[in-house]
C-alpha cells in the first residue's frame, strides 16, 4: 500500500505543479496506471507498476525528487549567503533583514525539517561573515540555529574527547608509534577550534546551553595539559592561543590552571559521594555489573576508556569523561572491597579480580615468606626476588621484610633514590615496582589479553640449588576492552620469569661491603634502621612496631 502522507503534507498548488510537471516531461499522455507510486502517491493514485516503462519511471523519480527542492525565498538566501564576503558588511545586514521577513517565514514552515536544519546548519557554518550583533540576534530568533550552534560545540567535544581516548591508550601501551599521529591530529584539532567559523559560533552559545559549554571547556582543558605535558615541538604556539581565546578573563587574566583544578576536584568528589550512595542503595546490582566489567585473573589499565565510561555509567551519572582520576577510581574500587565485596588487585593504573585458580609458586621458607607470597599474589609479575641471609634484591633495591603481627613490613637498606625508612610490603611494591620495572604493567595486561594467567613473582635463593619453576595455565580469557584498531598492540615478546637454574648463583658480600663486584648497583649510603640489627635469617625488632606509610594511586584529583 503506497504512503499518503508525503501527499497529504503537500498544498494545493504543490500538487498542480506535480502533475503538471508530469505532463511537461512526458512524451505521451499519461495513465494513471503507469505512473510508479515510490510511496510517494496515495494509494487511490497507485499506478500499475508493471504497465510502465523503465523511461517513465526515471522521468517521475526526477519530477518527485523535484518536488522536495525549496521554495523560490530559500534558494535566494542560500545564494546570498553563498556570496557574502568573509567580513561583515552591508550585504550581510541585507541578508538578516530578508532571513527575518514574512516570505521567508512561509518559506521556512512549507519545507520539511530536514529542509530547514539543512538551511541553518548553512547559516551556522557562515555565522562569522555576519557582524556579533546579526549573530546574536539570529541565534535567538531561529531555534533551529540555536540548536545547529549547540550541535557544533557538541560535535568538536567529542572530537576532543575522542583525541583524549587515543593518547590515553598509546600512553598506556608506551607506543612511540603513536606519536606522530596524535601529534598531527591534535595541530589539525587546535586549527579547526581556532578558525573563525568555530570562535563565532562559541560565542553564541547561551546561558540555555551551559551544559555543552562547559563539557567543550572541560575536555579542551584536559587536553591542553596533555599536550603541554608532552612537550610536543610545533604546539606551544597553538597551546597559547587556545588558552587566551578560552580561559582569559578581562582584569584576572588566564585562569585555566585554577578553574580546571578546582571543577575536576568537584566533580571527582561526587563520584565517590554518588558511587557512597549506590553501593548503600544497590549494592548486589552494582557488584553483578562490576563482574561484566572486570573479570577474573584479567588485568585492565584502569586508564582504559571503557572501564571509565562503564564506571560512570555504573552509576549512572552525568560526570564527563576524562576528568576523573585514578586515584578516585582506585578509591571507588576499594570501597566495594571494604563494603563486603569483591577484594580487587590494584597495581599503580591496572586492576582485576582475584583469579579463580592461584598461579603455582615455589614453597616458601618461613612463615614471612609465606605472607610475602600471598602479596606478591595481589601483583603482576616481576623478576625472581633474588634472596641472601635474609635480605632480598627487588632490582636496584635491597630490603629486609619482617612480619610484625599480620602485617607484613619492609625495611629499605639500599634505594637509588631516599625513601621512607620502613612500609607495608604491598606499599614497597606498588613505589618501588614502577620505578624499577616500568614495563610490568603493560605486560601484565598483555598476557591477560593473550589468554595467560600472570605469573606470581618468585623467591629465588641465590645459594640454593636451581630448581625449574611450575608450569603457568592458560585462561580463557576475553580481549581486552581498549577499542580494536585504535592502537596495535606491542610485538615485543613478554618478559617471562625465568627458571632458576638461568641465574647464576652469586655470592653477596655482607652487609656493609659494595655490592658493585657481584653484578649490582652501588647502594645508597646507609640510613638508620630504626627497627633493631639485622642478623643472619631475620631481623630482631627491639622497637614498637613501625607507622607505615602508605603511597599515593595515580594521579591526585587537582594534578588533572
Amino acid at each position: 500500500m503506497a504512503c499518503e502522507g508525503p501527499w497529504r503534507c503537500l498544498g494545493k498548488l504543490q500538487r498542480a505543479n506535480f502533475w503538471r510537471s508530469w505532463l511537461r516531461t512526458s512524451t505521451s499522455s499519461p495513465c494513471r496506471s503507469s505512473i510508479p507510486c515510490h510511496g510517494f502517491i496515495p494509494s487511490r493514485l497507485a499506478p500499475n507498476t508493471r504497465t510502465s516503462s523503465p523511461s517513465s519511471r526515471n522521468r517521475l523519480w526526477r519530477v518527485l525528487l523535484a518536488l522536495e527542492a525549496e521554495p523560490t525565498a530559500l534558494s535566494e538566501l542560500r545564494r546570498i549567503l553563498a556570496a557574502l564576503p568573509q567580513m561583515p558588511g552591508p550585504s550581510a545586514e541585507e541578508f538578516v533583514v530578508k532571513l527575518k521577513d514574512e516570505q521567508t517565514s512561509q518559506a521556512l514552515k512549507a519545507v520539511n525539517t530536514r529542509s530547514r536544519s539543512s538551511f541553518f546548519g548553512e547559516v551556522r557554518q557562515n555565522l562569522y561573515r555576519l557582524s556579533e550583533a546579526s549573530q546574536k540576534e539570529l541565534v535567538e530568533s531561529f531555534t533551529e540555529l540555536k540548536a545547529e550552534v549547540v550541535k557544533l560545540v557538541d560535535s568538536m567535544t567529542q572530537e576532543v574527547s575522542v583525541w583524549l581516548d587515543e593518547e590515553r591508550v598509546a600512553s598506556a601501551w608506551k607506543n612511540q608509534a603513536k606519536e606522530a599521529s596524535l601529534l598531527t591530529q591534535a595541530r589539525d584539532l587546535f586549527q579547526a577550534v581556532l578558525s573563525a567559523s568555530f570562535q563565532a559560533n562559541f560565542k553564541q552559545i547561551g546561558a540555555g546551553a551551559k551544559r555543552a559549554k562547559e563539557a567543550f571547556l572541560l575536555q579542551m582543558a584536559v587536553c591542553l595539559k596533555t599536550v603541554e605535558r608532552r612537550d610536543w615541538p610545533g604546539l606551544s604556539e597553538l597551546s597559547g592561543k587556545m588558552r587566551r581565546c578560552f580561559f582569559y578573563v578581562e582584569g584576572y587574566g588566564e585562569l585555566m590552571e585554577d578553574w580546571l583544578q578546582s571543577r575536576t576536584k568537584q566533580l571527582n568528589e561526587e563520584f565517590l559521594q554518588r558511587g557512597t550512595a549506590v553501593l548503600g542503595s544497590n549494592f548486589s546490582e552494582v557488584l553483578s555489573r562490576l563482574r561484566q566489567i572486570f573479570r577474573p585473573g584479567r588485568w585492565m589499565f584502569l586508564s582504559d576508556p571503557r572501564v571509565e565510561g562503564d564506571l560512570i555509567g555504573l552509576l549512572e551519572d552525568s560526570i564527563p569523561r576524562h576528568v576523573l582520576s585514578i586515584s578516585s577510581l582506585t578509591k571507588f574500587l576499594e570501597l566495594v572491597g571494604s563494603s563486603g565485596g569483591e577484594d580487587f588487585h590494584i597495581y599503580n593504573d591496572i586492576v582485576r579480580l582475584p583469579p579463580l585458580t592461584s598461579p603455582p609458586c615455589l614453597g616458601p621458607k618461613d612463615l614471612t615468606e609465606s605472607t610475602l607470597l600471598e602479596v606478591l599474589k595481589r601483583l603482576p609479575g616481576f623478576p625472581p626476588l633474588l634472596r641472601t641471609e635474609g635480605r632480598y634484591r627487588f632490582g636496584r633495591v635491597e630490603v629486609v621484610f619482617q612480619l610484625t603481627g599480620t602485617d607484613l613490613a619492609a625495611q629499605v637498606l639500599s634505594a637509588p633514590q631516599p625513601v621512607p625508612e620502613v612500609l607495608r610490603a604491598l606499599d614497597f611494591f606498588l613505589q618501588f615496582g614502577p620505578q624499577e620495572f616500568p614495563n610490568a604493567a603493560a605486560e601484565a595486561v598483555q598476557a591477560s589479553d593473550a589468554g595467560h594467567l600472570c605469573p606470581t613473582t618468585q623467591i629465588q635463593d641465590l645459594n640454593a640449588t636451581s630448581l625449574p619453576l611450575p608450569t603457568l595455565p592458560t585462561l580463557p580469557l576475553p580481549s581486552s576492552t581498549f577499542p580494536t584498531g585504535t592502537l596495535p598492540m606491542s610485538t615485543s615478546p613478554l618478559t617471562a620469569v625465568p627458571p632458576l637454574g638461568s641465574v647464576p648463583p652469586r655470592t653477596v658480600p655482607p652487609l656493609g661491603t659494595p655490592l658493585q663486584g657481584a653484578g649490582f648497583p652501588a647502594p645508597m649510603p646507609p640510613m638508620a634502621l630504626g627497627m633493631g640489627t639485622m642478623g643472619g635469617v631475620g631481623m630482631a625488632v627491639a622497637t614498637p612496631a613501625p607507622v607505615f606509610g602508605r603511597p599515593k594511586f595515580g594521579i591526585d584529583d587537582d594534578e588533572i
